[in-house]
């Protein structure tokens, strides 16, 4: 394997998998309310001789470019088997093309979307975008300065898992009952019998969703000091984006009132168990994962839902905050359960654990 290919390998393996999320993303967000399907006497191409849309807004194209860019980026950095630029480029915008295609054809029989040449127009467009980005990156040497970074920094074949914890932020937007509970309302799905936590198990609740990212940064990351690093950039990640999901969900006044105490509490253990684990093994680490994984979810789903957060909630819904159709709710209730499934495959394998 040449010199070039195996860079080009090192940048797409967290692409890989932001494409995937990405993908999905996409789809929720073109397809939903996932209702109303029904075959409306035209074919499902039709769209594309169809006269254009009479009525623009510049919110509309807008949005229709830029939420395509992201997918031109990261399908012409994903696809290593390219090594030439130009190859990458097309490979990315007939990818877009034919994935924005696909999503307009389903639109038409959805009743409450319209399928739109221009919309697909500008998604492709979007994605060219995107793959001329790439393209320049790639030629000021910033993917391949990225290449070096992780190299140094993270052990080969850790895409996946520095996927999950670049999404982790993410999952945190969506407002939880209690600070850190990803994967809540599993019990009220399967109908458990549920009860309100404990102020220790709050602080427990908290602790655990700490812990679990940064036990997973440990297992990809060997050197001592770059796990420090590590737990100082996830805490301060974790502060930053609770209270920047409370400020625009609940207004600036309500921004650090989910700071209670028994989350302080909470916080403060992770960190120390943190401490104590920064040599552990890469083994270890992922065995200590699932461990923390399976008691957080398992006390998530005995925990009874608040009326008052859901009263609150309602009220979020409602507001202006950005929710992607509530695809931000999503992530936050999959990404431990992705990471469940991650660490369970690292396990299995000890050759890449």
């Amino acid at each position: 394997m040449s010199l070039s290919h195996t860079r080009r390998y090192q940048i797409s393996g967290l692409a890989l998998p932001l494409t995937l999320v990405y993908l999905g993303l996409i789809i929720y967000a073109s397809l939903y309310p996932f209702s109303g399907w029904q075959f409306q006497g035209v074919m499902p191409w039709a769209f594309v001789a169809a006269p254009l849309p009479r009525y623009w807004s510049g919110f509309d194209v807008a949005i229709n470019v830029i939420g395509y860019i992201p997918l031109g980026f990261l399908l012409a950095v994903a696809r290593e088997s390219f090594p030439s630029r130009k190859r990458s480029i097309w490979f990315a915008v007939l990818g877009v093309c034919a994935f924005a295609f696909a999503m307009e054809a389903l639109q038409t029989y959805l009743a409450p979307r319209v399928a739109s040449n221009a919309d697909w127009a500008l998604n492709t467009l979007g994605g060219f975008v995107g793959a001329l980005l790439a393209w320049m990156a790639e030629g000021l040497g910033l993917l391949q300065s990225w290449s070096r970074f992780r190299g140094e920094r993270f052990l080969a074949g850790s895409g996946f898992t520095l996927g999950l914890l670049v999404l982790w932020p993410l999952a945190l937007l969506y407002p939880t009952p209690i600070a850190l509970g990803l994967g809540y309302g599993i019990g009220q799905w399967l109908d458990l019998k549920t009860q309100m936590p404990s102020n220790r198990g709050e602080i427990t609740i908290v602790a655990l969703g700490l812990l679990t990212p940064l036990l997973m940064s440990y297992a990809v990351i060997p050197r001592l000091s770059h796990r420090v690093v590590t737990v100082v950039a996830i805490t301060l990640s974790a502060l930053g984006v609770m209270t920047l999901s409370n400020g625009l969900s609940f207004g600036p006044e309500h921004a650090t009132v989910w700071f209670s105490s028994q989350v302080q509490w909470g916080f403060g253990w992770a960190v120390v168990m943190g401490a104590l684990l920064l040599v552990a093994p890469r083994r270890l680490c992922w065995v200590l994962v699932f461990l923390v994984l399976v008691s957080q979810l398992l006390l998530l789903g005995v925990m009874a839902s608040d009326p008052y957060f859901a009263e609150t909630l309602s009220k979020w819904e409602s507001g202006q905050f950005i929710r992607f159709y509530g695809a931000t709710q999503w992530l936050g209730r999959i990404w431990p359960y992705a990471a469940l499934a991650l660490v369970v495959s690292r396990l299995a394998s000890p050759h890449k654990s």
